[in-house]
């Protein structure tokens, strides 16, 4: 039988040994993020603009999305087992994560997400009583001390997350962008302003707060081309006009926009 620390460099191991781990927790973390900002219905892009509530469930979104898409199974007392092993997951846009009674002494992995730094943070811990603040919250949770956090064993430290495209603008060109009266006013003025970078799905969706928003990009690519704007994406001879000004070639459902001279 496994003992306690044996259970955690198991669990620790089967992350580090995954090929591409990183990059696919990062294009996790940054979907969760994506689904409950929820930019096509809300208008919004920051996790910043959410309620409280709102927050709260992006934990519980991380967590269905981890699972899904690294395949691990339910818990019978936590949220997963991983080698075996239960598991519970938290994650947190601040900087404490908050464990609950039910995970004390148990594996937990935490996750840290700061989006309005593109950086992201996933580690292991057994949550043992020593390694706890003892002061609780209404919940009856309680936080890693200094001595917890220092326990941690880190699997992925600061990595990069798919940028929050809108939230690189400048506040300036993002006002005008998003105060267009209609969906395709707002799309073609974000290309009229914003040339020469890959544009992601996301960011389309959000500015222009329909179901399909490639019906409103092949309708700019129409209307701006009158005005030397190129709207270019993956297909066709695309790409290759793209190389030939030395710039990164948009993937399916990306967009790029550019000077046509």
């Amino acid at each position: 039988m496994n003992t306690p620390d044996e259970e955690l460099g198991s669990v620790v191991r089967f992350f580090l040994e995954r090929h591409g781990f990183e990059q696919q927790a990062a294009d996790v973390l940054r979907r969760a993020l994506d689904e409950v900002i929820d930019g096509m219905r809300t208008g919004r892009w920051s996790v910043d603009a959410l309620e409280k509530t709102e927050k709260t469930y992006i934990g519980t979104k991380v967590e269905i999305l981890f699972k899904f898409d690294f395949e691990l199974p339910d818990g019978e007392r936590l949220d997963t087992r991983i080698q075996g092993v239960e598991v519970d997951i938290k994650c947190t846009v601040l900087k404490d994560w908050m464990i609950p009674k039910e995970a004390v002494g148990e594996i937990c992995l935490l996750v840290r997400i700061d989006d309005s730094r593109s950086r992201f943070w996933i580690g292991l811990v057994r949550a043992g009583v020593s390694l706890l603040r003892t002061g609780v919250n209404r919940d009856e949770k309680a936080s890693l001390s200094a001595e917890g956090k220092k326990a941690i064993r880190w699997v992925v430290e600061e990595g990069a997350l798919p940028v929050n495209f809108l939230a690189t603008l400048e506040p300036e060109t993002r006002q005008k962008i998003m105060a267009g009266r209609s969906g395709q006013a707002r799309i073609e003025t974000l290309f009229r302003l914003v040339q020469g970078r890959i544009i992601p799905r996301v960011a389309l969706e959000t500015v222009a707060r329909q179901k399909d928003p490639m019906k409103r990009v092949r309708d700019a690519r129409k209307n701006l081309l009158a005005e030397g704007i190129l709207v270019l994406g993956h297909q066709g001879a695309d790409p290759q006009v793209v190389r030939s000004r030395e710039l990164p070639v948009p993937k399916k459902g990306e967009i790029i926009a550019l000077s046509a001279s």
